[in-house]
C-alpha cells in the first residue's frame, strides 16, 4: 500500500471519527432529559402549599406508548395512576403541549409528578407544537382511547376534566390548541408557561394560568403575557413571574401552582383553591413570585 493510500485512509478514518463524535454529542444534545429525576430536591419553595404539591402526590404510577402512524407526533405518551386499572371511576386529564424540540420522553418526571397527584398525563414527540394541531391530534388520541374496548383507558377519562398544559413553544401551543380546533371545547383548565398567543387568546373559554421567568428569554416576554391577560374575557385568569428564574428552569420551578391550578379546576382540591383564590391567596404573598395578577378570582 502506498503512502498516498495510508494517509488518505488515515484520514478518512479521523473525519469518520469526527463525524461519530459530533453525531453522538448532538444526539445527547436533542435527546437528553431537560428535566431530572428528584428535581424538587434542588429547588427551594417559599410557600407551605407550593412544596406540598411541589412533590409527588401519593398514587402509584405506570406508563404505556403507543405509535401514532404519522412522522410529526410519532408516537403518544400515557402515565397515569395504577389504581386506575382496577377502579370503577373516571380520571382527569391533563395534555402536554411540547416545547422545541422538548419532546414527551425528555421531561419525564414531569408527567410522572402529575401521574402521582390522579392525573392522566398524555403527550407525544412533536417537536414543534406552536400551532396547536400535534396537541388536538394528542387530545383526539386520548379521547378514542376511552371509547375503544380492549384500551386500558376504555371507559377511564373524565371527559369533563381535561387540562393543557405547556412551557415555552408549547406555552403558544396551549393557546392555539384552545382556541383554533373542534375540540379546543374539552379544556377546562389552561397552563401557559413562559409562552403566549395574544392573537389568539380572546377565544380561551376556561381558566387560564400564566408564568414566566424574569431571566434569559422570559426577561421581556411580559408584555405579550399581559396583551393575553387582558383579552380573555370573563374567564379566571392568575399572572405572574418567578424571580430569579430563566426561561428553562420555569417548567420544574413552576410545577407546583401547575399542579395546584389543575387539582383544583379538574379534581375540586379546595386545598389547591387556596393557592389562587381570596385576599390571603397564598401566590400573593409567596416571594419567589412577583408582578402577580389576577382576573376574575
Amino acid at each position: 500500500m502506498s503512502k498516498w493510500m495510508k494517509r488518505t485512509i488515515i484520514a478518512l478514518a479521523g473525519v469518520a471519527f469526527l463525524f461519530w463524535g459530533c453525531s453522538t454529542i448532538l444526539e445527547n444534545v436533542l435527546y437528553a432529559p431537560i428535566v431530572q429525576e428528584g428535581y424538587q430536591q434542588s429547588i427551594s419553595y417559599y410557600g407551605v402549599l407550593e412544596k406540598k404539591y411541589a412533590m409527588n402526590g401519593t398514587m402509584a404510577i405506570d406508563s404505556f406508548s403507543i405509535e401514532s402512524g404519522d412522522d410529526q407526533t410519532k408516537r403518544y405518551e400515557v402515565w397515569y395512576p395504577k389504581e386506575l386499572t382496577s377502579s370503577q371511576r373516571t380520571w382527569p386529564v391533563v395534555v402536554m403541549a411540547n416545547g422545541t424540540g422538548v419532546f414527551a420522553s425528555r421531561y419525564i418526571p414531569i408527567f410522572e409528578h402529575l401521574a402521582s397527584w390522579g392525573f392522566i398525563v398524555v403527550g407525544n414527540e412533536d417537536s414543534s407544537s406552536w400551532w396547536g394541531h400535534s396537541t388536538s391530534s394528542t387530545l383526539d388520541f386520548i379521547l378514542k382511547q376511552n371509547n375503544t374496548r380492549g384500551s386500558l383507558l376504555y371507559g377511564k377519562v373524565n371527559v369533563e376534566a381535561i387540562g393543557l398544559a405547556g412551557h415555552s413553544q408549547g406555552g403558544i401551543g396551549v393557546f392555539h390548541a384552545a382556541a383554533d380546533f373542534d375540540n379546543s371545547r374539552y379544556y377546562k383548565a389552561l397552563c401557559a408557561m413562559s409562552g403566549n398567543a395574544p392573537d389568539v387568546a380572546e377565544k380561551i373559554a376556561c381558566p387560564v394560568l400564566m408564568m414566566m421567568g424574569t431571566g434569559g428569554l422570559d426577561a421581556n416576554g411580559m408584555k405579550g403575557v399581559m396583551e393575553c391577560y387582558e383579552k380573555i374575557d370573563s374567564q379566571p385568569v392568575v399572572v405572574g413571574r418567578l424571580r430569579d428564574t430563566d426561561h428553562g428552569d420555569v417548567l420544574p420551578r413552576g410545577d407546583a401552582y401547575m399542579t395546584a391550578w389543575m387539582r383544583f379546576w379538574l379534581c375540586g382540591d379546595e386545598e389547591a383553591r387556596k393557592c389562587f383564590f381570596g385576599d390571603h391567596a397564598e401566590i400573593l404573598g409567596n416571594e419567589a413570585w412577583q408582578d402577580v395578577k389576577r382576573e376574575n378570582i
